[in-house]
């Protein structure tokens, strides 16, 4: 169904609004809900983050991705490093943020505000972190004696910097010396010394150079104040292992607390993502009902560039909709339409429509739709299409939806005529809306006798001899076949013939001699692009970044010069593939950022700097000085 309706696309774009990784996972994996106060509660919570989104406030936010990860690893028993803990202060420190902003706005987002009553306040160990750990690393008064021992190895290294200093700079030992600057050989800081007068320097041999003329020493001295370092070294590093140990044990007292702020922020962020969804597409709050109406106000497809929005009603006594018309009218997109109005109602979406739309909260969605018109009318593709039908008859009923494109077809006219008035009578009498489309005039004809259908037609612009895509409800459309034909100027001759053949019923039988030669594949054909691909434009003579491509066109969308812009699949040729060019799992998203530094700012809110909160704070001053 999901692939059928292209919905697993719909999620794929509400999921690019979430924020975190888990709240992006459960959009892409998530079910419609088939309880209408469910789905209420889904769409009182889109409203209410489209209220607070349109309020243009900045929410405080903390990114997730990470504190899974970090939590799962204090469950191992493995103790956190001084910049994971400050990941977990602050994630918690954003808690409270967040937890301040939906309570101070509880009277516009009353929902939002109640889930995140919920998260826990974990002030003290937030505290006790930030006590110990500034700036990524153990701080100076975080344990007994680890400012002193810091000092006191700074002050040894000072020490060696300037007692080697001073022996190269000495004159007595300027005789000895290859260079007069220090070298780092094998960890040690040593002095390059003539082999001649090797013996003349008191301290240990490191190494020399390739032709032995060289020995590089490391000084008595140096090697007494070195070991000395190491020594305080190893203190420094077992006090700041003792203090992450600590704060890591603390974390595990507290980790379930920290699993449910995590589920609460991944589920503000969900909403979050329906709320931005819906301003984006300028969508309204759909109306629910289970009397299997369905009433659609000037619905726009969401994957579609510029669609022609559908208008429809469907109701208790006319359940049954017969939408015919010309091939490449919009048929099969209208029954789309209507599928995922319904299916993104039932995961709390508003609707891409001109008012509010009436949906029926159903429990299941079968659907028949494929390219019939391009598929070979062989008996397997008609069983293939009787098997899904058959599996439709055993399980529709009163709150189901039946969307069925080009029923019948693929087998003799009469016979998939009778099968399919057959079969819509079945499923008209079980309860179901049933939506189908065809070409049959026996369907036709049955849908015009039989009270619970109504027909629509996909208009038709008999000057420009193209279709307008829009659904005309209450009439009869037909294939225009031979009028169009006429219209465009084929030969007198076989519209005559062809005439002749509709109504004797008898055909041309004089055998052709002409041979038939398989199509070779567009040139340009190049369906294996993906997202990061370069590719040169040869109307443009650039290189570019491959985005996506165009629903329905020979068109893409390319990333040229930090600007999106549409050409033909034509005119594009593949140069190198991103899976080449980037490692496996990264965020090929970093490819199509306009401004690196405006997008680096939000990422620091949202993982809750306090310098880019402190720079957002002044900006908001400086623009009320200034009257902005």
């Amino acid at each position: 169904m999901d692939q059928d309706l292209q919905f697993d696309q719909v999620k794929n774009k509400l999921a690019s609004f979430a924020r975190t990784s888990e709240a992006k996972e459960r959009i892409v994996n998530i079910k419609p809900l088939t309880n209408i106060k469910a789905v209420e509660s889904l769409l009182t919570q889109t409203e209410e983050a489209v209220k607070l989104l349109n309020l243009r406030e900045h929410i405080p936010f903390a990114g997730s991705e990470n504190i899974e990860h970090l939590l799962k690893k204090v469950e191992k028993g493995i103790s956190l490093d001084a910049t994971e803990l400050e990941t977990i202060a602050d994630f918690l420190r954003v808690n409270l943020l967040i937890k301040r902003y939906f309570y101070k706005r509880k009277m516009l987002a009353p929902n939002l505000a109640l889930i995140a009553s919920d998260l826990v306040e974990l002030t003290k160990l937030e505290n006790e972190i930030y006590s110990k750990i500034e700036h990524g690393i153990v701080s100076d008064n975080a344990g007994y004696d680890l400012g002193r021992l810091r000092r006191k190895k700074c002050e040894l290294k000072e020490k060696v910097k300037n007692y080697l200093s001073d022996f190269l700079k000495n004159k007595n030992y300027e005789q000895y010396l290859q260079d007069y600057i220090p070298f780092k050989k094998e960890g040690h800081w040593t002095i390059a010394v003539k082999a001649s007068f090797k013996s003349k320097i008191a301290g240990q041999v490191i190494s020399k150079s390739a032709n032995g003329k060289t020995f590089y020493i490391e000084p008595a001295k140096v090697s007494n104040l070195v070991s000395q370092i190491l020594a305080i070294e190893a203190q420094i590093t077992l006090i700041e292992e003792q203090i992450l140990g600590l704060l890591t044990a603390r974390i595990f007292e507290d980790l379930q607390a920290l699993r449910t702020n995590l589920a609460i922020i991944n589920e503000i962020d969900f909403i979050l993502a329906r709320g931005q969804f819906s301003i984006d597409f300028s969508a309204k709050r759909p109306q629910l009902n289970e009397k299997q109406e369905l009433v659609l106000h000037e619905v726009r497809h969401p994957l579609i560039q510029h669609p022609v929005p559908l208008s429809l009603s469907l109701t208790n006594q006319t359940r049954g909709l017969m939408i015919t018309g010309p091939n490449a009218g919009g048929k099969t997109v209208s029954l789309k339409t209507v599928g995922l109005s319904i299916l993104m109602t039932e995961i709390g979406l508003f609707l891409p429509s001109s008012k509010p739309c009436n949906i029926p909260i159903v429990k299941d969605i079968f659907i028949s739709i494929g390219d019939h018109q391009n598929l070979d009318n062989s008996l397997s593709t008609f069983s293939a299409e009787m098997t899904t039908l058959s599996n439709i008859l055993q399980k529709a009923g009163k709150r189901s939806v039946i969307l069925l494109d080009e029923i019948g077809s693929g087998t003799d006219p009469n016979e998939g005529a009778a099968i399919a008035i057959a079969s819509l009578s079945e499923l008209i009498n079980s309860g179901s809306i049933v939506i189908a489309t065809t070409h049959y005039s026996a369907i036709k004809d049955y849908a015009n006798k039989q009270a619970n259908f109504i027909t629509a037609s996909m208009d038709f612009d008999l000057t420009t001899l193209q279709p307008t895509y829009r659904l005309k409800m209450n009439e009869v459309g037909d294939s225009r076949a031979l009028w169009i034909a006429e219209k465009v100027g084929i030969n007198k001759k076989v519209i005559t013939e062809a005439k002749k053949i509709l109504q004797t019923g008898k055909y041309p039988l004089k055998a052709s001699k002409i041979i038939f030669h398989e199509k070779t594949k567009s040139k340009y054909h190049n369906a294996s692009l993906a997202k990061g691909d370069i590719v040169y434009l040869s109307n443009l003579k650039k290189e570019g970044i491959f985005y996506q491509k165009i629903q329905f066109k020979d068109e893409i969308e390319v990333f040229v010069d930090k600007e999106f812009v549409t050409v033909p699949l034509k005119r594009v040729k593949l140069l190198r593939q991103a899976k080449d060019l980037y490692p496996e799992g990264y965020n090929l998203d970093l490819l199509f950022i306009k401004d690196y530094q405006d997008y680096k700012f939000n990422r620091d809110l949202n993982r809750g700097s306090k310098k880019a909160f402190k720079t957002l704070n002044k900006q908001r001053v400086t623009g009320i000085e200034s009257g902005k």
